[in-house]
């Protein structure tokens, strides 16, 4: 099949897919994220970095305001472009997308940033992957955590 066949099919729900993971080793320990977006033109941004000390749970949720903020600074809302983003947190992602907060009482304050950031762009759509089809960025992150340590 050619690139460009797998390209239109990888792009059939989106302009955009973006990505994003985070971890902590040890749970609680140094946390990390990783987060990629890619256009159906070929544009493609990324980020990993070392965060600090938490949970899992706080590396996931920074891992998709990064996300959210890589969206907000290369996708052009007032073009109407759509974007996929995917991560394999289910807490979080349900967290986010809920009607209520369901994480503990410390992840509000991610959770009105990451809800805050997604008023701001309509058009993105968040959706839950299993960790075996989150491989490109968990790899971006892994790298990560390879360089810095």
């Amino acid at each position: 099949m050619s690139k460009q066949l797998k390209n239109a099919d990888l792009f059939a729900d989106a302009d955009w897919l973006a990505w994003f993971d985070g971890s902590a080793k040890p749970n609680p320990g140094t946390c990390r994220l990783a987060c990629i977006l890619k256009g159906k033109n070929g544009e493609h941004f990324s980020r990993s970095q070392h965060i600090g000390y938490g949970d899992s749970s706080d590396a996931e949720y920074q891992a998709l305001i990064a996300a959210l903020t890589l969206i907000k600074q290369h996708v052009n809302p007032s073009q109407a472009e759509s974007v996929l983003l995917r991560g394999d947190s289910q807490v979080v992602i349900h967290d986010v997308l809920g009607p209520e907060a369901k994480a503990s009482a410390r992840l509000v304050e991610y959770r009105q940033k990451a809800q805050a950031l997604l008023s701001l762009l309509p058009a993105v759509r968040l959706k839950w992957i299993p960790r075996h089809k989150n491989t490109e960025v968990d790899a971006l992150m892994r790298n990560n955590i390879d360089i810095k340590n």
